[in-house]
């Protein structure tokens, strides 16, 4: 009953955020809110940030409130029997529901109206995994006319992933690489893998042919070596003088490298390692050391942007996405003011470039705060207390997201100096 309420609030506050609501003076700031369709055909557009606040609500992601709006309105305009079985009658599951709302969002009226009349025979008697299969196979009898189009926009949708290995729940993962490839790519990718993993075998690596395989696709990322490889050179003393530079941002003390003490390091490309794995990257030859920041004494700037020390110094506070929820680590953001810029003012006042007042943040969240309904305030310098419009607070930091009792909130956001400095005492020592 509470996955139900959910996809029936869903489509209510898309209601309420019709897409007819943007631009209607005819204009709209570059940057600024859009109405658009996240569903399929046949959806009512939305206003863009309208995911902003049910996000916060749910404690999910932006993304995860989109999709999630996406799906309802799937359900409720284009699958309407499996809409009253999702949220009346309860004999489908949410997520299978959802899942079906996703896998036919390409379908045209016509075509989603004949696969919703054939579900609503069997959906509340097949098992999931079979309705499931069902469905994808009506999908591709659906578009077979359109298979080379299909094709086409496949290979639009290839993509390269990268995941350092630190979100996962229990103990830590080794990076993985997810990609999706033309199948020409893909054979010619395969081939060159395994020549690179029979040339280590070749020049002494016993490892089985899956870790060569690893380590081959490892050489890819270096060129010239992989081509020494390739070209026979068996010699891997002398691969490292082809290894590229590399400037590797590794968060430690002087005495946990040079005393042999105990501990754990961050490393920002993959997260928390061991010491001994430290010193191992720190021996590289090809390694730059970046000496850590003294944050304090990183000077403002009357210039907009962030650069240099004064992005080096935000980035070392913050080193994650500081909107609310947020997944984003890495350091390819838009550094925004908390307090608008202001080029009237001189250096160190408010509104200016400085440490304390930037908050790393991906494009779509910087455009949500920017042009959207979210507010943000900087109590701290590394401390974000976010407002929705119906009043709700969430505090960011370098632990995560947390909630704010509005009384708090209230008195961040407080005109009064003595009432938002009573109030930051409490957020940071409760």
């Amino acid at each position: 009953m509470a996955e139900a309420r959910i996809l029936q609030i869903a489509v209510t506050w898309a209601d309420q955020h019709p897409g007819d609501s943007i631009g209607r003076w005819g204009w709209t700031p570059k940057g600024g809110e859009r109405s658009i369709r996240i569903g399929g055909e046949g959806t009512p557009q939305v206003a863009e940030f309208c995911t902003a606040e049910l996000a916060v609500s749910l404690e999910v992601h932006p993304l995860g409130a989109r999709s999630l709006i996406a799906d309802a309105l799937d359900l409720r305009h284009r699958l309407p029997a499996l809409w009253h079985y999702a949220t009346v009658t309860l004999t489908l599951p949410d997520w299978v529901a959802r899942k079906i709302a996703r896998t036919t969002r390409d379908l045209t009226g016509a075509q989603i109206a004949t696969v919703d009349s054939r579900l609503a025979e069997v959906a509340e008697t097949l098992p999931p995994s079979r309705l499931l299969t069902l469905v994808e196979a009506m999908v591709l009898a659906a578009t077979d006319e359109a298979v080379d189009a299909d094709r086409q926009e496949r290979l639009d949708r290839r993509f390269v992933a990268f995941n350092d290995g630190n979100r996962w729940v229990g103990p830590r993962e080794l990076p993985s690489v997810f990609a999706r490839l033309s199948v020409e790519d893909a054979a010619r990718l395969r081939a060159t893998i395994n020549t690179l993993a029979g040339r280590l075998a070749a020049a002494g690596d016993t490892d089985p042919v899956e870790v060569r395989r690893s380590k081959a696709l490892g050489l890819l990322a270096t060129p010239a070596l992989a081509q020494h490889l390739l070209d026979g050179a068996p010699d891997t003393n002398t691969w490292d003088r082809h290894a590229p530079h590399a400037t590797l941002y590794l968060h430690l003390t002087e005495t946990g490298f040079t005393r042999d003490e105990g501990g754990v390091a961050r490393f920002e490309q993959g997260g928390p390692i061991t010491l001994a794995h430290a010193r191992e990257i720190l021996g590289h030859s090809h390694v730059t050391i970046r000496p850590v920041l003294d944050l304090t004494a990183s000077r403002p700037t009357d210039a907009y942007e962030f650069t240099g020390s004064l992005r080096e110094a935000v980035l070392l506070r913050t080193p994650a996405d500081c909107y609310p929820h947020a997944v984003g680590t890495g350091r390819g953001v838009d550094l925004d003011h908390t307090d608008p810029f202001d080029d009237s003012e001189p250096p160190g006042q408010a509104g200016q470039t400085e440490p304390g007042n930037g908050g790393p943040m991906v494009r779509h969240h910087h455009r949500i705060k920017t042009h959207g309904p979210m507010t943000v305030r900087q109590p701290a310098p590394g401390l974000y207390v976010w407002r929705t419009p119906h009043g709700r607070y969430r505090a960011t930091d370098h632990r995560g997201t947390h909630r704010v009792k509005p009384v708090i909130g209230e008195g961040i956001y407080s005109p009064s100096a003595g009432e938002r400095g009573l109030a930051t005492i409490l957020l940071t020592h409760t």
